[in-house]
């Protein structure tokens, strides 16, 4: 009786053994978005589960899986992995707004050569012995790959649940060389070619060594980057082949070729709205440091009919493009050193004849990522992208509202004209910056007759006393004043605190469309200029010590300047105001043009009316003092942003 009750245990131990075999838990657990509407930011080296706080098991279903790692890829050279059945994975896999990134670990010996390696390389016929030939993407090369990773659908199972025998991936990611160096892929749930699908899991060949380190559920985006630390790559459902040059000890892809994420996602979905960011990384290991002397390093790429010119700054690392510059769904991104295209801005730009250099010293990436940003956020982007924005693309028919990459708390406001722009910012400027006005709150019926300014800037807070005064004496403001104060509390330049509304942190400025391009160009600079002065101590700094130096008769013939003309009327005893404007308009353009536009001013009849010394002194010395000023600003600009007066932009986008 004992050896019949023996071998019972032992029979049903056996079962238990066997079943763990095929369905049990891996040493590698799966990371979910801890908040699924959190925009998550990236870089080359970043791990999965630094990205999340939640975990869920993973299925393992080989013996490979269970330890999360291949170690005897000649024996068995795969790792299958199977999701848990629930509703919030379901929903995950089946959004197409999510990816599975894997990180990966060679444990290969370092001195092992790919030579010796491609010997034991994944067959094209190995990686279909579960599918036909025409399931297979073409354009991915699965032949004389060492490497592949995939997802797993429910085809790949039979009608009891078990995965079936011979599976490899239909649309896998493919390496030719294996990666000796630590990697990470990202797969979308969603493709071009695959339809939606009911993905169940994912599995991993290899014919080298390899640990995964970690498995997450992350919102989804393509392209690829590589540093010192790692490298990552990311594609669709339909599969790819990860670029040599990644997993090459130098190099990175010349040429990216990928969908916008919504393209791929409205594919199956078309009700969802959202935008891509297109991102080109630069290396921090290679910073850029300027002289005032000393070209400035200037990046070209094409893209989809358009040239985009880039100019290397200090502690810029990244260049944002958004999806809407680029109609096509699907983008081409090629690095070239050619030249920029002629200006198309109304102006001559003296930084055309800067240098281009070799793009593969300084990019670690170019990536598309999805977005949805809110209604009162603004969109992130360079003030020389902003000027050939399409306005069909904007989210507000009076304005499209962008945060300057650069300087992220200072919003640019693009008007569609003058009269959206005085709705929302015309009582401002008196309360602000006009001499007889400022610190008033004058009514519709005043402000009718009176000129405003064509271009505005205005510091946090500047905007928290209008707005607080504005609630303390219950000012009827119009709609559009009070949709601005809704957006700079949501943006944080505004609070409200115990006792009332306060000054938040940034700044505000905008142009308009009705401006003229030449017009247009001058007024962003200028603007934007104000934006630095506002936001940036040290620059303020800078500004006051070279007006105190500067020839005193060149003040007064600017602030005359300022008092004379009924279109400016600036507040000219307000010393802080009188420092901001004497910087703008020294540096709103650039050297070459600095001493005729202020010669020209010295010409003008009211002005010699009013100053006619002061005129004289301004001719005779060719405006030597301005020029003297201004260089000494714009030298502070260059060498600690890589803007400078006349051109406060770093990147540019023009059609080919």
């Amino acid at each position: 009786m004992h050896i019949r009750l023996r071998g019972v245990l032992v029979l049903v131990f056996t079962s238990l053994l066997s079943t763990s075999c095929s369905d049990t838990v891996s040493s590698v657990s799966l990371a979910l978005p801890a908040d699924i509407m959190q925009e998550p930011i990236y870089t080359a080296s970043a791990v999965a589960s630094e990205q999340h706080i939640r975990s869920v098991p993973l299925k393992a279903l080989n013996k490979n899986a269970r330890a999360g790692a291949i170690n005897a890829p000649e024996k068995s050279d795969a790792m299958y992995f199977a999701f848990e059945k629930s509703s919030e994975i379901l929903n995950l896999t089946a959004s197409g707004l999510y990816a599975l990134e894997l990180e990966f670990e060679p444990l290969m010996s370092a001195g092992k050569s790919g030579d010796a390696a491609s010997t034991n390389r994944i067959s094209a016929e190995s990686l279909s012995k579960s599918s036909s030939k025409s399931d297979i993407i073409g354009t991915v090369q699965t032949d004389a790959a060492e490497f592949a990773v995939g997802l797993l659908y429910a085809n790949d199972f039979s009608t009891a649940g078990k995965l079936k025998e011979n599976v490899r991936p239909r649309y896998p990611v493919t390496a030719q060389r294996f990666p000796h160096r630590a990697f990470t892929v990202s797969i979308g749930f969603a493709g071009i070619t695959v339809q939606q699908a009911d993905i169940r899991g994912f599995m991993i060949v290899a014919q080298e060594s390899l640990k995964l380190k970690s498995a997450a559920i992350v919102p989804v985006r393509y392209g690829w980057l590589k540093d010192k630390t790692a490298l990552w790559y990311g594609t669709t459902a339909d599969g790819g082949v990860i670029p040599p040059e990644l997993y090459a000890q130098s190099g990175i892809p010349l040429r990216m070729e990928f969908p916008k994420p919504s393209a791929v996602i409205r594919t199956g979905n078309t009700e969802i709205e959202g935008r891509d960011n297109i991102l080109i990384h630069f290396d921090e290991a290679l910073p850029i440091t300027l002289t005032t002397e000393q070209p400035q390093q200037r990046l070209s790429f094409q893209c989809s009919g358009k040239h985009i010119s880039v100019y290397r700054a200090p502690n810029v690392y990244r260049l944002t493009l958004d999806g809407c510059l680029f109609p096509e769904p699907f983008l081409t991104i090629e690095q070239t050193d050619t030249d920029i295209a002629p200006d198309t801005s109304g102006r001559a730009d003296a930084d055309d004849a800067e240098s281009t250099t070799d793009t593969a010293t300084m990019i670690c990436g170019i990536t598309a990522e999805y977005y949805t940003p809110p209604p009162l956020s603004p969109i992130t982007a360079d003030p020389g992208i902003i000027l050939h924005w399409p306005q069909t693309q904007w989210r507000h028919p009076s304005y499209e509202l962008f945060a300057w990459e650069q300087f992220p708390s200072v919003l640019i406001f693009d008007f569609a004209d003058y009269s959206a722009q005085a709705s929302y910012l015309k009582r401002l400027s008196f309360f602000a910056e006009k001499k007889g006005f400022t610190g008033n709150l004058i009514s519709d019926k005043e402000l009718a007759p009176l000129h405003g300014f064509n271009a505005h800037d205005y510091r946090a807070e500047t905007l928290a006393t209008f707005f607080q005064k504005a609630e303390e004496e219950h000012f009827p403001l119009n709609k559009s004043e009070l949709h601005l104060r809704a957006i700079l509390f949501h943006n944080g330049i505004i609070v409200r605190t115990e006792t009332g509304i306060e000054a938040g942190n940034g700044a505000i400025v905008s142009i308009s469309r009705q401006s003229a391009p030449g017009l247009r160009y001058r007024f962003i600079t200028h603007e934007c200029l104000h934006g630095i002065y506002f936001t940036e101590e040290n620059f303020r700094t800078v500004v006051t010590g070279v007006f105190r130096q500067t020839d005193p008769r060149a003040v007064r013939f600017l602030r005359r300047y300022f008092e004379v003309y009924s279109a400016l009327q600036y507040n000219t005893d307000d010393d802080y105001l009188l420092q901001n404007e004497f910087m703008a308009y020294l540096l709103q353009q650039d050297s070459s043009s600095l001493q005729h536009y202020y010669n020209k001013i010295s010409w003008f009849r009211t002005m010699n009316e009013a100053e006619p010394a002061l005129c004289r002194y301004m001719r005779n010395t060719n405006a030597k003092a301005f020029m003297q000023a201004a260089a000494q600003m714009s030298s502070f600009l260059y060498t600690t942003w890589g803007v400078r007066g006349g051109r406060i932009y770093l990147a540019k986008i023009e059609f080919v």
